[in-house]
């Protein structure tokens, strides 16, 4: 029978003395999820030199930049629950069984239909039924800050990337796209200030 071993005391949280923010999210750096780093350290994740090795491996390890996006948007998770308001727990209050996965979803603006072809790709390589999250991501905001869990990617899976939405009159052809994040993703993710202009620096797709 498993035990359950708990702390004497309840453990107190720290003093929050700088708020964390992400902020807006336009682009992202995706990579096959494998045992081998894209990046050694934090320290090195921060440098051109090791952003231009993996976006030119020709193996496993090589990292592909999207192009820009807006609206990118990450909903929260949200608490499910086993037994809730019925006889089976005691005052209907029911059982925490643990969180949904998440669905953040983005636009590309204006995007070619060659480029969405080549983004279509990620859709295999992504699918669910291959890994619990195949794949993994870097996101990167407008002031070059790259949002990951230390050095690593953040794990993601079922990539998709839907039909242009064109409104006809003065309006803009829109591609929405979006992944799966297990209800947890965001544990141990962190913010770091790139040493360049990552958002520019690679205005194109590399192949």
């Amino acid at each position: 029978m498993a035990t359950c071993t708990r702390p004497p005391s309840l453990t107190a949280p720290a003093k929050v003395d700088c708020a964390v923010h992400f902020g807006q999210i336009v682009r992202f750096a995706y990579r096959r999820r494998i045992k081998t780093k894209a990046f050694a350290t934090v320290a090195a994740m921060k440098t051109l030199a090791a952003w231009n090795a993996a976006l030119t491996a020709t193996d496993e390890t090589k990292i592909i930049l999207t192009p820009i996006f807006t609206s990118f948007i990450i909903p929260g998770s949200e608490a499910q629950f086993a037994g809730e308001n019925d006889n089976s727990s005691v005052n209907g209050m029911g059982y925490l069984t643990g969180y949904n996965a998440v669905k953040p979803t983005g636009q590309y603006v204006g995007l070619p239909g060659d480029i969405k072809a080549t983004l279509e790709l990620l859709e295999e390589e992504s699918r669910a039924e291959l890994g619990t999250a195949p794949m993994e991501l870097w996101g990167i905001t407008p002031d070059n800050r790259i949002i990951s869990v230390a050095e690593n990617g953040i794990p993601f899976a079922n990539y998709f990337i839907g039909s242009v939405d064109s409104q006809g009159f003065k309006a803009l052809n829109l591609n929405t796209f979006g992944f799966s994040l297990d209800g947890k993703w965001d544990k141990g993710v962190t913010i770091t200030q790139a040493d360049f202009d990552l958002v520019s620096t690679y205005a194109e797709v590399v192949g």
